[in-house]
């Protein structure tokens, strides 16, 4: 990167931090408030790759394959491990993986998403599927409302890149985010 980059990334950084710092530590509390489950190791390894993942994205457009891919191990033991002790089944947390690893892979085939975010997507939508339907329909509207507002402010002021990408990771972090609280006030 360069240093033009290294200043540009690093005022990206202050806008993000906050926001990013709030909704970890917000999901995390309440997690924790709604008491304890195994789902809040893949809550916690999704919440400490929150803020480097949106830095790099908004950064590079990229999503790191070093910091997504160890949260599928760690999600699907946490998973596994809340099915086996509440007596719910995985299947819906699964189907919901799956599903969103295929949308956005044909969204991506299309030309409308990053590969980084097809994988990202899948690990998200583990942890809010084993949360409920509730935690999918909120993290994925939340996601696309926002991406929608950001590409139609980027789009009205014309603060485009050059390449006329938005990167769209730190919307889905802070759908999921919603996704996570919405589930807990629903049960709640």
């Amino acid at each position: 990167m360069t240093e033009g980059g290294t200043a540009q990334a690093t005022r990206s950084v202050g806008r993000w931090l906050p926001m990013a710092a709030t909704l970890v530590t917000t999901g995390l509390v309440l997690s924790l408030a709604a008491g304890w489950s195994w789902l809040l190791l893949g809550l916690g390894a999704v919440a400490v790759v929150t803020w480097p993942l949106i830095d790099a994205d908004i950064a590079e457009h990229r999503l790191p394959n070093a910091l997504v891919l160890p949260c599928y191990p760690i999600a699907l033991v946490s998973v596994l491990a809340h099915a086996m002790a509440s007596g719910s089944s995985p299947v819906f947390a699964i189907v919901i993986a799956a599903a969103s690893i295929a949308a956005f892979g044909l969204m991506h085939v299309l030309g409308g998403m990053g590969m980084g975010d097809v994988k990202l997507v899948g690990v998200l939508g583990l942890l809010l599927g084993a949360l409920g339907a509730t935690g999918v329909i909120v993290g994925v509207a939340a996601a696309f409302l926002f991406g929608a507002v950001a590409g139609a402010w980027a789009m009205a002021t014309q603060q485009r890149a050059a390449s006329h990408r938005i990167p769209f990771g730190p919307f889905l972090l802070v759908g999921f985010w919603f996704g996570v609280l919405a589930s807990i006030v629903r049960a709640a």
